[in-house]
């Protein structure tokens, strides 16, 4: 029987049953009841249900009117808002880092990134290689020290995270491709390129469909990024 230590039981049970979707053993849609978790860790039903309640607030479960928690259902709709999301992030990151002449910055930040990369891929831990990952992508939205921004990111994170390892990061040539684009957006912002940088982020989050359809996502690309005041010469 799983041990729970008495002081905060409730961020014990978040860590246990995050671990648990990221694992597997609770499947994409899966019902998380609390009595049997109650039952097994030997506790009240109050830290288990509080611990529900973060990991929906992260996006990893769902709650319905009659109180049933559900792992979230991965769906080709929620990744493309996922997608869509992330990448707004990362070109509106990268438009304020390019104005404001932090490239250079920047770019050494995906520099060590990607060098972790490297490194965790080399030690064969798959949750390790896949965070790294996720880092390297986080760069354009952490140079700009936007704290909003990056809690918008953030908050997105998990859900991100439970995509990544469910779905292409399973086939290397996935993995290796994914590599590719690190080296060529290192090269692009080392050059200042902003029209290829901007490219590179939407090839890059362009995984699960054709084109981005014409939201709000399109259409601020089309009147804010298309052309940047601020590229150099």
């Amino acid at each position: 029987m799983n041990m729970i230590r008495r002081s905060s039981m409730k961020d014990q049970v978040y860590d246990l049953i995050k671990e648990r979707i990221f694992d597997g053993y609770y499947k994409t849609g899966e019902e998380i009841r609390i009595l049997p978790l109650s039952q097994e860790l030997g506790i009240s039903n109050t830290p288990i249900r509080e611990a529900l309640t973060m990991l929906t607030a992260e996006g990893l479960l769902t709650t319905s009117l009659n109180n049933k928690f559900r792992v979230i259902e991965l769906s080709e709709e929620l990744m493309i808002e996922l997608n869509e999301t992330i990448l707004l992030l990362l070109l509106g990151g990268y438009y304020f880092a390019h104005k404001d002449g932090r490239d250079r910055d920047l770019e050494e930040m995906l520099q060590m990134r990607y060098r972790d990369q490297l490194i965790a891929r080399e030690s064969g831990n798959q949750d390790e290689y896949i965070r790294k990952t996720l880092l390297f992508d986080r760069s354009f939205v952490e140079i700009t020290g936007n704290k909003k921004l990056l809690s918008i990111f953030d908050a997105n994170n998990y859900l991100l995270y439970l995509y990544v390892r469910y779905t292409y990061w399973k086939e290397k040539n996935n993995q290796e491709k994914k590599l590719r684009e690190h080296l060529a957006l290192i090269d692009a912002v080392r050059i200042g390129e902003y029209e290829q940088v901007r490219r590179l982020l939407e090839e890059h989050y362009d995984e699960h469909y054709e084109e981005l359809p014409h939201t709000l996502a399109a259409l601020i690309l089309a009147l804010k990024y298309r052309r940047c005041p601020h590229k150099r010469v």
